[in-house]
């Protein structure tokens, strides 16, 4: 009788692509489709990547180039390396954490209270139990901000977010430009919480003294993914993209959300041919960041904009925690500063 061997956990496999027909550097188109796979939520915090040697096999890349991409996301905080075990997506080391130690002092003041005034502990357990049922006060409203790329696709990304928040919580739309001046970084320093997109994480946590960062995933808009599928069959298709990293990760967003169509041409917004192809398409669709080729289209040549939103789910199941975990966080810190009444 045969006994298999023991399965081995292997990394999750993750559909990484190369798109030899792009001007695009190979390496970059890689470096591209990592940092919108974590911004986007494709690949998890926390996963592990595939070995240099399996994604070279599987891509066809040289050795070198794969590790090459792997270090400088490893310098840019996005991936980590331990040796012997592997390459990690970073897992967000600057998430709040609750503080338990702060929650157990708080506890130890009030059960000393309590037996000060002639209470005993079972007594204090049954108001603690009576008060648990009630509906809470959310806590006092945190300071919160966005930084984000391009300002009015950053202010619109917090308007989504506002319907998502708690009311009483202000929120801010910065870019990562704005945090190059001292007096704003400063400012921005003394918010409760800085949230931002996944591959921006470490640069903004660079930026700032103080605060915890910490990032949301984005997806598709409705009306991005609405509009490719309401596309005709013989349309001529133009994509132009802000940043050539995320050149075939655009191509192959309008690929599954627009299967139907066949010609399809991309550039990136500074390439010498922008011109010719926005002559010769139909239809454009540019990356945030690219509105000027709106300017430039010639009469009839219709446009719309790949816009992301911050993913509902992904705010609802990771956000709104965290958020409510840097509120209970800073309660008891402030109880803490709170002198005893002796």
């Amino acid at each position: 009788m045969n006994h298999s061997a023991p399965a081995q956990e292997t990394a999750p496999r993750f559909a990484f692509h190369i798109d030899r027909s792009l001007s695009v550097p190979v390496g970059v188109q890689l470096r591209g489709q990592i940092e919108y796979g974590v911004a986007c939520g494709e690949i998890p915090r926390g996963a592990q990547m595939p070995s240099v040697r399996e994604l070279s096999q599987d891509l066809g890349l040289a050795h070198v180039t794969v590790a090459g991409v792997y270090k400088e996301l490893g310098q840019k905080g996005l991936l980590t390396t331990h040796p012997g075990r592997g390459t990690f997506v970073a897992d967000g080391q600057g998430n709040p954490a609750r503080d338990l130690a702060a929650l157990h002092r708080a506890v130890e003041r009030l059960l000393a209270e309590a037996q000060r005034l002639g209470f005993s502990p079972e007594e204090v357990a049954q108001v603690l139990g009576a008060g648990l049922s009630r509906p809470r006060p959310s806590g006092r409203p945190l300071r919160l901000a966005f930084v984000g790329i391009f300002p009015e696709a950053t202010r619109f990304y917090v308007d989504e977010l506002r319907r998502q928040l708690p009311p009483h919580d202000r929120i801010e739309a910065l870019t990562v430009q704005d945090l190059l001046d001292d007096t704003v970084a400063a400012r921005v320093s003394e918010a409760d919480l800085v949230i931002t997109l996944g591959h921006r994480e470490a640069q903004v946590r660079d930026l700032l003294s103080g605060p915890p960062v910490v990032s949301v995933q984005f997806i598709p808009a409705d009306f991005t993914r609405t509009a490719l599928a309401a596309l005709s069959p013989l349309t001529r298709l133009g994509l132009v993209v802000t940043f050539e990293d995320f050149l075939p990760t655009m191509r192959a967003g309008v690929a599954r959300f627009a299967p139907h169509i066949d010609h399809v041409q991309a550039v990136t917004l500074h390439s010498p041919g922008l011109s010719e192809l926005l002559r010769g398409s139909d239809v454009i669709v540019y990356a945030t960041g690219s509105e000027r080729v709106v300017a430039e289209l010639p009469s009839g040549t219709q446009a719309f904009e790949y816009r992301h939103v911050p993913d509902p789910r992904a705010v609802e199941a990771t956000l709104l925690p965290l958020i409510e975990e840097r509120r209970l966080h800073l309660s008891a810190q402030e109880q803490e500063r709170i002198p005893d009444a002796n």
